[in-house]
């Protein structure tokens, strides 16, 4: 398993760094301790060179506390994610760093199965925006708004067959050739060639591309798409398995888990 959501402990007490460091807690998932730190100044300085998705710092500490450290981190690094572990004395501290960008509080003594709740929702955020980041530099998708094609810059051969693709998205078999043959009447290896010179990759890609964004698109607005329903409006047919494995490779989600992801995150597993 790939430890791709990186975070750092920072307490004057030790024995609340080992807590929270200890292996044995995050084995099982994506999250790896990529420093425990003593105090806010050894953790800005461990920043200046290493990437860092989340903080989990003490609210008083000497010297600076984790609202100075939040402040002087989120100047620089906006991204950057602060949970805030505070005793019931320092409540109103925890407030106040709630306002400077905070995500969440912990009251000590820590609750383990708490903890890993709230990391793990902010791993899976992260890992949300990232995919829908990605989805959205895609040329299949970079239009003015979200799974809208920006036809401008393409010959009229490429418009006509991204407006092929979008008519007959549901056709089993839409392909290169099918369009070489039902629509265009062009040969199938030079539109492949102008295809991939003009848009910058196979048109076997960004079929799939549309035909996942169409997925995602109705999956997110209707909570009781069907996933039968689902793989025949996306050019899957009769085969939902099939469809439900694309997905799952594509997006890293099964279309059951991306509906509720995309409703607030799923349900950390134990």
């Amino acid at each position: 398993m790939d430890k791709d959501y990186r975070i750092m402990i920072v307490d004057d007490e030790r024995i609340v760094r080992d807590a929270i460091a200890s292996p044995g807690i995050w084995k099982e998932y994506p999250v790896s301790v990529v420093k425990a730190a003593s105090n806010a100044i050894e953790a800005l300085e461990y920043m200046e060179e290493h990437e860092v998705d989340l903080v989990l710092t003490d609210i008083k500490m000497p010297v600076m506390d984790g609202i100075q450290l939040i402040r002087r981190v989120k100047t620089r690094r906006p991204e950057t994610e602060f949970i805030i572990l505070s005793g019931y004395a320092e409540f109103s501290y925890a407030q106040e760093a709630l306002r400077y960008g905070a995500r969440d509080y912990l009251l000590k003594p820590l609750d383990e199965e708490t903890l890993v709740s709230i990391v793990l929702k902010c791993a899976q955020e992260k890992k949300n925006k990232t995919f829908m980041d990605k989805i959205h530099r895609t040329p299949a998708f970079a239009g003015n708004g979200p799974g809208e094609v920006s036809k401008n810059c393409y010959s009229q051969t490429i418009v006509k067959i991204m407006d092929v693709v979008d008519a007959e998205i549901a056709n089993q078999e839409l392909s290169l050739k099918w369009i070489s043959a039902n629509r265009l009447f062009l040969n199938e290896n030079y539109l492949s060639k102008l295809f991939q010179k003009e848009v910058k990759q196979k048109f076997t890609l960004y079929l799939l591309e549309r035909r996942m964004f169409l997925a995602m698109r109705i999956l997110a607005g209707d909570p009781d798409a069907l996933v039968q329903n689902v793989a025949q409006e996306t050019g899957f047919g009769d085969n939902p398995q099939y469809f439900s494995i694309t997905f799952k490779k594509y997006t890293g989600y099964t279309p059951t888990e991306y509906k509720k992801y995309i409703r607030g995150g799923t349900p950390v597993k134990r």
